[in-house]
């Protein structure tokens, strides 16, 4: 298993961006999207995908060089065009209006339209925690979960996302997509020759399988919890899509396999500014409760910790930061030395 050194990774990903046409401002951004992600785990979601996003803008799909605009606006919302901005520019400029709106109103909504893949939906719920807000993000995605009842593609995996501050530094966060389980994962099952359980997929027919060669071509991902996954994802899709001009359900493009074409993709970025409602002492005392007696429960036999959401994935950065260096895993090295080549840029990886 390869590493590198965060520092270094972090000059690679916005020399890379620039090169491709992305402002040194856009860059960073995007960059710490990545890198962050990266750094809590998250290693599907962070600097992995950089060199298909800058495929995808040398193929039209995505402008390198767009501003994101508001379309619409008021005290507690507003509207942003993404203009096929990469994904992150758009939804950090999103966050960052609705945390900058909750705080003169309480609470603020900001949707974003005619966007791209965003990453990880919890860095940007995490951005509100880091200025004692509550946040929550979210985004549509092109079809791939079959809905009950149903037999075809008819709903994505519409990542959400909620993050509050504990008061430290660091927060109780879920980040999750609304399928019962990753895409990623069944494509594992495919290179390993392995039968999955029958709660991951339903074929043509709708009916559950444990074949997952039958992925994505003739078969479907199930909702995270059945109904109540789907229901969320309906959830997602109103506040992202509906309410923003973005695509709704088919009329939104993969981001990744059609290349040329611009994804349509929506999100919904909310922010609560607790100060306004308790004070902010209050508050940590009443989560930290919380978070006391959950941690503190009586726990399963062979189990030695209960985590809080979240509290894996920051243990994780925890140990990036202390070393300075990241564990790539085998295909973001090689996805990290393919985008190197095709950049003419140097990635040191050892």
């Amino acid at each position: 298993m390869k590493k590198v050194k965060l520092a270094e990774l972090e000059s690679f990903c916005i020399k890379a961006l620039e090169t491709a046409g992305v402002s040194p401002e856009h860059a960073a951004a995007v960059t710490d999207v990545l890198v962050t992600t990266d750094t809590f785990g998250v290693l599907t979601h962070g600097t992995k995908n950089l060199g298909q996003y800058i495929q995808k803008m040398h193929a039209g799909g995505l402008d390198a060089k767009a501003e994101p605009s508001i379309v619409a606006e008021g005290p507690g919302f507003a509207i942003i065009n993404g203009n096929k901005a990469v994904g992150m520019v758009s939804a950090v400029k999103a966050m960052k209006l609705a945390i900058e709106k909750a705080k003169q109103t309480g609470i603020a909504y900001v949707g974003v339209c005619n966007s791209c893949h965003f990453g990880a939906a919890g860095y940007y719920a995490n951005l509100a925690a880091r200025e004692g807000l509550i946040g929550l993000s979210m985004s549509n995605a092109d079809p791939v979960i079959a809905v009950p009842g149903g037999r075809k593609k008819a709903i994505g995996t519409n990542p959400f996302s909620f993050a509050a501050p504990l008061g430290d530094g660091k927060s109780v966060f879920l980040d999750v997509a609304l399928s019962n389980v990753a895409a990623l994962k069944v494509i594992m099952a495919q290179e390993k020759n392995q039968p999955i359980p029958d709660t991951w997929l339903v074929d043509e027919e709708g009916v559950p399988t444990t074949d997952a060669f039958k992925f994505p071509k003739n078969a479907s991902l199930q909702p995270m919890g059945a109904h109540k996954g789907y229901g969320l994802a309906v959830l997602v899709e109103l506040l992202a899509s509906v309410m923003t001009g973005a695509g709704i359900l088919s009329e939104v493009a993969s981001w990744n396999l059609d290349l040329s074409s611009t994804n349509n993709a929506g999100h919904a970025f909310i922010a609560i500014d607790i100060a306004q409602m308790l004070p902010m002492e209050q508050f940590t005392a009443r989560i930290g409760q919380m978070a006391d007696e959950l941690r503190n429960g009586p726990k399963a036999k062979g189990c030695e910790r209960i985590f809080l959401p979240g509290e894996m994935e920051w243990d994780k950065r925890e140990k990036a930061l202390a070393s300075g260096e990241l564990e790539l895993t085998d295909a973001m090295a090689a996805s990290l030395t393919n985008l190197a080549e095709a950049s003419g840029l140097e990635l040191n990886l050892y």
